[in-house]
């Protein structure tokens, strides 16, 4: 197995490895690389849903998820998401996030495998939000410290978040779901929003997947936040994603 820096500055490239197959000392690797480094990038995968499922075990306990149009009957773990609705759920993510942010004990991990791979669009940006925060000015961190953000359904979180095993800073924000920044109006909230939005995006900020089938991406969801991009549903993409439970997380040692 070989781990490679990505170019972006955060997350690895890993490559020599069959998730199928992982022996203990590889599981305690792969942890430790995601807890360093954010983002793992396996290439030339083959999974069943249900060695998928196992794969993310390695990770810890899965969370489930309704049957609903598109899904895979039997497997509650995981979310499809697509390109055609009868393949997935689509129109899905498109803004700045971190899966399971609308939860009080967030989504700590996600895992995705693509099935289906599409001839154009659907890429996926990653960003990393603990070098967000370390990029901020002084004055603004000591601003941005002391807010907390409200989801829609009521769920509040720091905007400046810790990560629970290593401590480390990270600027924490669904762009999507958020309803406002608690203490300030609706328009300064919106304000402030959008200034974090470009500082996700900022040059040289970001890292973008273009899937091939067989790829797994493996985040860290309070590390980095991820976005879709547009794809049509003249073409067909299919991801495959599980999600670890906040009371059943497996980290690592980073190194």
């Amino acid at each position: 197995m070989h781990i490679t820096p990505l170019p972006a500055g955060f997350g690895v490239s890993i490559d020599g490895l069959d998730l199928r197959r992982a022996d203990p000392a590889v599981t305690e690797q792969l942890r430790a690389a995601l807890l360093e480094h954010g983002l793992l990038v396996i290439r030339d995968q083959s999974l069943t849903p249900q060695e998928q499922v196992a794969a993310t075990r390695l990770f810890g306990s899965l969370e489930t998820f309704p049957t609903m149009r598109g899904q895979i009957d039997g497997m509650p773990e995981i979310f499809r998401v697509a390109s055609r609705p009868e393949d997935g759920h689509v129109e899905v993510g498109r803004y700045w996030h971190s899966d399971g942010s609308f939860r009080e004990d967030p989504t700590p991990i996600s895992f995705w495998y693509s099935v289906a791979r599409s001839e154009q669009g659907g890429d996926t940006l990653f960003t990393d939000l603990q070098r967000a925060w370390s990029e901020l000015e002084p004055e603004i961190q000591q601003e941005f410290a002391g807010l907390n953000t409200a989801h829609r359904n009521g769920v509040v979180h720091p905007l400046m978040l810790r990560h629970p095993m290593t401590g480390v800073p990270a600027l924490y924000l669904n762009l999507g779901l958020t309803a406002g920044v608690l203490g300030h109006s609706p328009q300064h909230s919106q304000a402030l929003m959008q200034a974090v939005e470009r500082h996700y995006s900022r040059p040289g900020a970001t890292y973008r997947h273009q899937w091939l089938a067989g790829d797994v991406v493996v985040a860290d969801n309070l590390h980095v936040a991820h976005k879709a991009t547009p794809i049509s549903p003249g073409q067909r993409r299919i991801l495959n994603r599980t999600t670890v439970r906040a009371d059943g997380v497996v980290w690592g040692a980073a190194a």
